[in-house]
């Protein structure tokens, strides 16, 4: 079958073989078609793009909505307010669909994406990955944005506030308690969102361009764990992992996940929290594709080749039917 271009090589396809691979994807088999097998890894590229794509929009209606609501008033206000919430609405589900759809056509193809991977020609050779940078993941802006969001959200209600007692009790001096009391309710509200955010700044450091993953003679290198996972620890590779929360890109499984814990830099009193799905039991760690500039197909191939000349030191647990490493 002659190959066509990556962006359009799954269009490409007559529609009766498209829906065979996707079936053979769901059931974890591997299509035979070398050329099918390219055009579904084609997909999924295109998937990541345009999930970042998006996910760089995603700050957009932020102010968007606060110079809409700030700056519109009068009878038509309620009006505007719907058409926001809509809007809003609109744009959270084109997001989230983007997302899921990603995620499954992840799954649909990993078997083909490790194929790839096996049949790379670089061999067992030092490789790297990049950090998306301010690219994604966008949680790096939370942080910033949580001060500013709680000084607009004060200021409406000093506002609120003057308005509803110059109706109430005009002429009264203003009373400040009912202002203590938003003060209260906004800093619980953001206080949440301000600590996840602040504890991913922390573990991805987002804003930096360096490398987020290696894989080289010594083990997989990953960033956010601050830890060198050696050979002699992995049991298992693939492109996801095993569960439909799992992410997708280098799919490591680990022999004993508290000896990874061990083995990470972080301090021992921030390991129980930043390590918590390790601590948990859960032996897979995965190099997600969206946090990273490309995907993760090279640290896949040179992963799998470093493990050929690493065999592990004992056989490796039952694997549930995963049979690509």
């Amino acid at each position: 079958m002659p190959k066509s271009e990556p962006g359009t090589a799954w269009r490409d396809l007559p529609a009766g073989l498209r829906a065979e691979a996707r079936r053979a994807g769901r059931a974890g088999v591997l299509p035979a078609d070398p050329a099918v097998q390219d055009a579904m890894i084609a997909r999924h590229h295109a998937w990541l793009r345009r999930g970042k794509w998006l996910s760089g929009l995603v700050l957009v209606p932020v102010p968007v909505v606060l110079a809409t609501t700030s700056l519109t008033g009068g009878p038509g206000q309620h009006w505007t307010d719907l058409a926001v919430t809509l809007a809003l609405l609109v744009f959270g589900a084109v997001v989230m669909g983007t997302e899921v759809a990603g995620a499954r056509w992840a799954r649909i193809a990993a078997p083909a994406r490790v194929a790839a991977a096996l049949r790379d020609t670089r061999g067992a050779v030092p490789t790297s990955a990049r950090q998306a940078g301010i690219g994604s993941p966008f949680i790096g802006l939370l942080l910033p944005a949580v001060p500013v969001v709680y000084l607009y959200l004060m200021i409406d209600s000093v506002l609120m506030e003057r308005e509803l007692q110059a109706e109430v009790a005009p002429g009264e001096p203003f009373d400040w308690g009912a202002v203590r009391g938003w003060a209260v309710v906004w800093a619980v509200t953001l206080l949440v969102p301000a600590l996840i955010s602040l504890v991913q700044v922390y573990r991805l450091q987002p804003f930096d361009r360096g490398p987020a993953a290696r894989v080289d003679e010594s083990g997989v290198w990953i960033r956010r764990l601050r830890v060198t996972v050696p050979w002699t620890e992995v049991v298992g590779l693939h492109a996801v992992g095993p569960g439909r929360r799992d992410g997708m890109g280098l799919a490591v499984q680990v022999r004993d996940p508290d000896r990874i814990v061990a083995l990470s830099t972080y301090p021992p009193r921030l390991r129980r929290y930043l390590l918590w799905g390790l601590r948990g039991g859960n032996p897979w760690i995965v190099v997600d594709d969206r946090l990273l500039r490309e995907p993760a197909d090279g640290l896949l191939a040179a992963a799998l080749a470093y493990q050929a000349t690493h065999p592990p030191v004992a056989e490796p647990a039952a694997q549930g039917g995963w049979g690509w490493w």
